[in-house]
């Protein structure tokens, strides 16, 4: 039986926050995700690249970027000198006939590849690059509103993307990731529809023991593999504040936007990779709760 791995995400709105959120997640595992957001492609922005201490001295773990932003290529040299060893890009961002060349990008410098897309996005029109990347992250909230609920098509989804390349019994070279909305009664279907690697926001970060909240999460995958139905402890409360379940509140891409007329980053400090990536050219349909929901500058916890 294949182990799934939990891989908890540091997100954080300051560099003292940063600090702090990462030395309570060390201890739980090996392996962590910190995001990046440039205000644009998603509406929240979180610690830039500068910020971020060297990754080097933590020579036995493990560290991926999810990078939510526009014109992904300006940070991947940074995050290489940082440390970096997998990086998390948006679909959305890029366009479909610079993506080959993309990945190509983040190989050359010495990282792995992974695509993401938001739930808005039709799987169709990635399965492709599943030879392209080395794994597909599936987002599992709709970005762009605090406390957004967990996306129940997320399982559906990924069965989509496993039929689409070969079906189950294949022989899959990319993996499969779900970032948002994991809790010990959500992660079971989305295990038992493919996917290999989970990334878990609140409900580890926010956990008085993350250790403890990545167990119940393995626990609640490996009885998902075992074929038997989930079953979480009673009385479990791993925040003091908030048991139970939890919210998400991830914030969304803004893919309404003309991608080809987006913002140049105010981040002065950064400059264009030689060889810019384009982004991609199409526009998506706009939520229409986004218009009525003000969101401003939050933690964007999932």
């Amino acid at each position: 039986m294949k182990s799934v791995r939990i891989i908890p995400t540091v997100l954080a709105n300051t560099k003292d926050e940063f600090d702090e959120r990462l030395a309570k997640l060390l201890p739980s595992s090996n392996e962590l995700q910190i995001d990046f957001m440039d205000g644009h492609f998603v509406q929240s922005t979180g610690v830039p690249p500068e910020d971020i201490p060297d990754l080097h001295r933590w020579s036995a773990w493990t560290f991926e970027a999810h990078i939510m932003v526009y014109h992904p290529e300006r940070y991947i040299e940074e995050l290489a000198e940082k440390g970096f060893k997998r990086i998390i890009f948006h679909y959305e961002t890029v366009e479909d006939k610079r993506i080959a060349d993309f990945a190509q990008h983040i190989r050359d410098n010495g990282m792995i590849p992974i695509m993401a897309l938001n739930p808005e996005t039709p799987v169709r029109r990635v399965v492709r690059y599943a030879s392209t990347v080395d794994g597909i992250l599936f987002l599992g909230v709709h970005p762009g509103f605090n406390g957004a609920p967990y996306v129940e098509e997320t399982p559906a989804r990924i069965e989509e993307l496993v039929e689409l390349t070969g079906g189950k019994d294949a022989s899959r070279r990319f993996f499969i990731q779900v970032d948002g909305g994991m809790t010990p009664e959500t992660i079971g279907a989305v295990v038992a529809a493919g996917a290999d690697r989970i990334n878990s926001g609140s409900f580890v970060s926010k956990a008085d023991d993350p250790s403890a909240a990545i167990k119940l999460l393995r626990d609640a995958s490996d009885t998902a593999l075992a074929g038997s139905p989930t079953i979480v402890p009673a009385g479990v409360s791993l925040n003091k504040k908030s048991p139970g379940r939890r919210r998400n509140t991830r914030t969304t891409a803004a893919s309404d936007v003309k991608m080809k007329k987006t913002k140049k980053s105010t981040n002065s400090k950064r400059t264009s990779a030689k060889s810019a990536i384009p982004i991609r050219k199409t526009t998506a349909k706009r939520n229409t709760r986004t218009a009525k929901t003000k969101t401003t500058r939050s933690r964007g916890g999932r």
